[in-house]
């Protein structure tokens, strides 16, 4: 279950001496990718401030919603600005060597953002996140510091191109934006529950009427295979009455199939199926099944009827995946500790099997084809490893 975090952001603010001015934020943002700085990024008016220029920035995460390939997902970016509302320069101190000064302050910035993002993509759980902005931040803070020693506040030109040369070095090797890419594993599971009828055809459709039925069932998928196991119940009603006798007895035993009679019906199918459509939009598969067949009543002594047989059936299943959603990725030592998400998602779920049903040992009996139909709800998920 995905644990949302609230957008959180630390401000703050540099100048080229060492005292802290304080400053309100505004909704504007200048980010890294917009250029390099210019003077115009500095649109507040300076207010009496003994200092030449105040740079402001803001450094955070925020949670995103995408839809990816169809589907939608969950991460986090970091983000990082300067804000120009909140920032200025007096009148003459615009020089070329200050906005260099600065320029240099917003690279490292934009490294820290970066080397946070990473830190995001890795991470297992979001209630870390904040230590893990809050890390970020000292890094910063401490980074600027030395900048700021290290270059006598902009005078020492040569480590001052040191500085850049080192930010431009990092910031090649850091990826500039993320977005998570998913690749499927091989297994996959769904359960679903359906509601839908058997219609019986030939002597069988004589004999028996159309009756409702309740399905329910499991699918296990490996790349475009699956297996899967389901059990229908349902009721059938005799169109007449009919008496047999078994064939098969010494002495023959009668049956009995009484007009109106409710006879119940249990079907429970073994399958097999091979993907043809497979994509997040759809499943469009042939399936092939053993089908345990049982059809019986037990209203009375003399009406009793059971009959079970084994019969080959075949059939198609489709699906329509009408919501999807990545779940937040975890480590999973159970896929050798990669970053795991699992793609959930409910379908339409439709089926149609079509089996060949008679009474072999039962003389004169009825046989025929028999089409079952069933439209229902399908739950299932596929796990993907998240880079």
């Amino acid at each position: 279950m995905l644990r949302l975090v609230t957008p959180l952001l630390l401000t703050a603010f540099f100048v080229l001496s060492t005292t802290l001015t304080t400053a309100t934020a505004q909704t504007d943002n200048r980010t890294w990718d917009q250029g390099p700085l210019t003077w115009d990024d500095f649109t507040l008016m300076p207010a009496g401030s003994a200092e030449p220029s105040l740079l402001q920035y803001e450094l955070g995460f925020a949670p995103v919603h995408d839809t990816i390939d169809n589907i939608l997902s969950h991460y986090y970016l970091a983000t990082a600005r300067m804000i120009p509302g909140s920032s200025w320069v007096s009148a003459d101190h615009r020089t070329a060597e200050l906005l260099r000064y600065h320029q240099v302050v917003f690279d490292m910035l934009e490294v820290e953002r970066r080397t946070l993002q990473r830190a995001l993509n890795t991470a297992d759980e979001p209630r870390a996140f904040q230590n893990m902005l809050y890390a970020a931040s000292d890094r910063l803070n401490t980074r600027i510091a030395s900048f700021r020693s290290r270059t006598h506040n902009g005078a020492d030109t040569t480590e001052l191109a040191a500085f850049e040369q080192q930010l431009r070095h990092e910031l090649a090797l850091l990826p500039a934006t993320y977005q998570p890419s998913y690749t499927p594993h091989p297994f996959a599971y769904s359960a679903y529950f359906s509601l839908g009828a058997a219609f019986p055809f030939g002597s069988m459709g004589q004999a028996f009427t159309p009756g409702f039925t309740i399905g329910y069932g499991f699918d296990f998928f490996w790349r475009r295979h699956f297996f899967n196991a389901e059990a229908y119940m349902g009721g059938l009603d005799a169109r007449k009455q009919l008496d047999f006798y078994g064939s098969h007895s010494i002495l023959p035993v009668p049956y009995h199939f009484v007009k109106g009679q409710a006879y119940h019906l249990t079907v429970i199918n073994f399958g097999y199926g091979h993907l043809l459509i497979d994509n997040t939009h759809m499943q469009l598969a042939p399936v092939v099944s053993l089908s345990f067949r049982e059809l019986s009543t037990l209203r009375n002594y003399a009406d009793r009827f059971s009959y079970t047989r084994l019969e080959p059936a075949v059939g198609l299943m489709f699906r329509y995946h009408f919501w999807q959603q990545h779940s937040f990725p975890h480590y999973s030592a159970l896929f050798g500790s990669k970053r795991i998400s699992e793609r959930n998602r409910i379908s339409l779920h439709s089926k149609v099997m079509l089996s060949y049903s008679s009474f072999p040992r039962i003389e004169g009996s009825p046989a025929g084809l028999n089409l079952m139909a069933q439209v229902g709800i399908a739950f299932g998920g596929r796990y993907l490893t998240v880079e």
